[in-house]
């Protein structure tokens, strides 16, 4: 029977991917040879010097040995007789486990002592191996006779259950070395896509788990491409086809963007322990490990537990599981994408219908109904904003020219020829009020004593007086402008004689004179403007006066 798979099936080989047919096969897989068997028994007699050196014991029955030559050539003939490592398969009795065990070997017809040294007994204990009586194993050793208690022992060095047990154990073993290396951590374990376009399917092309595997994912998303990675998934040894899946693996994870691939499924079908031990080797998981794109397993049965599952980054329990798990059904995603056109159906015409009325209830206010209106308070708002603009302007140019004024009175009041006539007024005055003065006291006083107090007084006076006078016109003089000019001032006139205060009180190309202490100089104006100067409050506006001292 032939089922046809409209997709790609690729077969990886060793080093490279061959195309094969579209369609998959039920075949058998290729039985592997036997192992050659040994032909040298364990046991040799012919091997035994010791047994050949005793030999002419025997031809004289009068001679005799002593237990120590007999202990000793019991000894040779087991160190020459047998190899020097010995498997010896049998049942645990009498287990004494303390530092060091202490056990027996039995079959149902002989029984052999043995012991395990600490040092091996701590290796078995972290392998995670614990051997109780009634156990079958497989001993490793070699085999001694102490002479002085004439005792033949099995000095074992490693022990391993027998079948199923030890597979176990060695599972067990490195599912807890993996974890403790952090492999199977769920933190570094890769998410599944949602919708991948191409799948690689990495299994037998013959096994039952490839037809499900393809049967589901036909059935529940067609549009997916599958890539058929035939490799073995049982050899014996169990390495081989371990290794083919792993390099498998490694080349998809190198390959996978030009060949398109968003996932692996790795499966097979159920079997014994035996069967499945291929995805249990370290090859695979470490693999699985390094691979860049998510990894889902599904090996054998429900019950089923491999490391490859373990360290996969999605375990499935079986094939067709696996296959639901890596692709979306068709169905529930045609239910959703009604679900969803039906709420953006809705939506959209809520939004329709909500943006409308806003239309319409933008088109009934009075901007858009009566937009004349708006403009002429629009003008109003102008022509008022102009009126507060030009009052605004008045009133500061009026309320600076008030404060010229201002500042111009307070400069005339301090010229030299002001203080001057102030000064002279003042001194008048106290002239004429010390003559009226002196004439009351003279006609009430004693003329003659008041001649001469008004003599004392003043000649005083006239002393204090002559001193104010002289200190207003040294003041005078310093403050003068012909002083002002000694110590380094300039004033410059117009060809009028009008002081130039300003820069705007010159034009560019006239003639002006600079008078200075000791002559005075012509110049022509070349560039007239006003630079900017820096406003200054009126409290801190210094005093014409200032500049003379």
């Amino acid at each position: 029977m032939m089922l046809a798979y409209p997709r790609l099936l690729y077969r990886c080989s060793r080093t490279y991917y061959e195309p094969v047919a579209h369609a998959v096969k039920n075949t058998t897989l290729p039985v592997m040879p036997p192992r050659p068997r040994r032909d040298r028994p364990l046991f040799d007699p012919s091997r035994m010097t010791g047994a050949k050196e005793a030999a002419p014991a025997k031809k004289g029955a009068h001679e005799q040995l002593t237990v120590s030559q007999l202990n000793g050539l019991i000894d040779s003939a087991l160190k020459d007789g047998l190899p020097p490592t010995l498997r010896v398969v049998g049942e645990i009795s009498g287990l004494s486990d303390r530092t060091h065990w202490y056990f027996s070997l039995k079959d149902a017809e002989a029984v052999v002592s043995c012991v395990m040294f600490a040092s091996d007994v701590r290796k078995m204990v972290d392998a995670g191996v614990r051997p109780v009586d009634g156990m079958q194993v497989v001993a490793t050793g070699r085999i001694e006779h102490y002479a002085r208690q004439g005792r033949t022992q099995l000095y074992v060095r490693s022990m391993a259950p027998v079948g199923a047990g030890a597979l176990d154990a060695k599972l067990r073993a490195l599912i807890e070395e993996l974890r403790g290396l952090g492999w199977l951590d769920e933190d570094r374990k890769k998410p599944i896509p949602p919708f991948p376009r191409r799948i690689a399917l990495v299994t037998s092309k013959t096994s039952a788990a490839c037809q499900d595997v393809l049967k589901t994912m036909s059935q529940r998303f067609p549009a997916v491409d599958v890539l058929l990675v035939d490799v073995r998934v049982q050899s014996d040894p169990p390495t081989r086809s371990a290794a083919e899946i792993a390099r498998a693996i490694a080349k998809l994870s190198k390959q996978h963007k030009r060949l398109g691939v968003d996932a692996i499924v790795l499966t097979r079908g159920g079997g014994s322990l035996e069967d499945l031990w291929a995805f249990n080797e370290r090859v695979v998981a470490e693999a699985i490990l390094a691979c860049e794109i998510p990894v889902v397993a599904a090996i054998g049965h429900e019950t089923d537990t491999t490391i490859a599952e373990l360290v996969a980054d999605l375990r499935a329990s079986t094939p067709t599981q696996a296959a639901m798990r890596v692709t979306p059904d068709k169905a529930a995603l045609a239910e959703q994408l009604e679900r969803s056109e039906a709420r953006l159906s809705l939506a959209l015409r809520r939004r329709v219908e909500r943006e409308g009325e806003r239309v319409r209830a933008i088109a009934r206010h009075p901007h858009f109904t009566n937009p004349g209106a708006r403009i002429d308070r629009a003008r109003e708002q102008v022509d008022g904003l102009e009126r507060r603009l030009n009052h605004s302007a008045r009133a500061r140019v009026s309320a600076a020219s008030m404060r010229l004024e201002r500042l111009n009175g307070r400069l005339g009041a301090q010229r030299p020829e002001a203080v001057y006539a102030a000064r002279g007024a003042l001194l008048t005055e106290l002239r004429s009020r010390l003559g009226h003065a002196v004439r009351e006291r003279l006609r009430v006083f004693d003329p003659a004593g008041a001649e001469r107090s008004l003599a004392r007084a003043w000649s005083g006076r006239m002393r204090i007086e002559s001193t104010r006078i002289a200190d207003l016109e040294r003041t005078l003089h310093a403050v003068g402008p012909t002083s002002v000019l000694q110590r380094g001032y300039s004033i410059t006139v117009t060809p009028k004689g009008a002081v130039i205060r300003s820069a705007s009180d010159v034009r560019s190309g006239e003639v002006v004179e600079t008078r200075l202490g000791d002559g005075s100089f012509r110049s022509v104006v070349d560039g007239a403007g006003r630079g900017q100067r820096k406003r200054k409050s009126r409290k801190d506006a210094p005093d014409q006066m200032d500049l003379f001292r």
